[in-house]
């Protein structure tokens, strides 16, 4: 088994939780396995995708809304919106 899976079992036991798949991402991050500018480089782009449709192509709109939503700056939420467009 993966030693990863391994060690989220035996931390389930230790704090009497049952494993689940939240469970284990929330370990994930807890354990700090995940670089956090990753995290909020998807959560930024999951939320901008779910957003822009609705804002009827009002990009400068969103990315305000963002930004204040994750308190970052506009320009970070800019950014992030780029470097996803070259991928």
């Amino acid at each position: 088994e993966n030693q990863l899976f391994k060690s989220y079992e035996e931390y389930c036991k230790k704090h009497e939780m049952k494993p689940d798949h939240k469970g284990l991402i929330t370990y994930i991050i807890d354990q700090e396995l995940i670089n956090p500018s990753v995290i909020q480089k998807y959560t930024v782009l999951k939320e901008f995708r779910a957003r822009c449709p609705s804002d009827r192509g009002q990009k400068t709109q969103t990315v305000e809304a963002l930004a204040d939503r994750f308190n970052l700056s506009s320009r970070t939420i800019w950014s992030i919106l780029k470097t996803q467009d070259k991928k």
